[in-house]
C-alpha cells in the first residue's frame, strides 16, 4: 500500500514539476503557484480513493470499482469545488490568468486519475478474489 501511495503521490508531483519549472522560468512564478494549488487540491483525494479501494477490495470484488466512482466524486468536489472557491476567495491572484489556473487543476486531475486507475487495475488483477461466504 505504501509503495502504491508513493507512486500516486510522486507521479503527479513529478509531472507538475517537469512542466511548471520551465514554464515558470519563461512566464513567471504564477505557474508555480497554480501547480502547487492544483497538487494540494487533487492529490490528497486521490490518495484517499486509493486507500478506500484497498479497503473495499478486501470486502467485495466490485470494491475497487465502487471506490473509483466514489473517489471521482470526492476528487471532483474537492478538486474543482476547492479550485472555484480559491479562485473567488483569492480574487486578484488567480483572476489575472484563470485559464492557466484551471488548466493546472484539470491536468493534474487527469494525471492523478490515470495513475490511480492503473494502480487499481494492477492491484485487482494481481490479488485473488475474496472467498465467497
Amino acid at each position: 500500500m505504501i509503495r502504491r501511495a508513493t507512486i500516486l503521490l510522486g507521479v503527479p508531483v513529478v509531472v507538475a514539476g517537469v512542466v511548471a519549472v520551465p514554464l515558470g522560468l519563461v512566464t513567471g512564478p504564477y505557474q508555480w503557484l497554480c501547480a502547487a494549488v492544483a497538487i494540494a487540491l487533487v492529490v490528497p483525494p486521490g490518495l484517499l480513493t486509493l486507500l478506500l479501494a484497498e479497503r473495499l477490495a478486501k470486502v467485495s470484488v466490485v470494491g475497487p470499482l465502487l471506490a473509483l466512482v466514489v473517489g471521482t466524486a470526492i476528487r471532483l468536489a474537492v478538486g474543482y469545488g476547492g479550485a472555484v472557491l480559491i479562485f473567488f476567495l483569492a480574487r486578484p491572484t488567480f483572476h489575472t490568468d484563470p485559464l492557466s489556473y484551471f488548466a493546472w487543476v484539470l491536468g493534474l486531475y487527469l494525471t492523478t486519475l490515470v495513475v490511480e486507475t492503473i494502480l487499481l487495475a494492477r492491484g485487482t488483477a494481481a490479488a485473488p478474489p475474496p472467498p465467497l461466504s
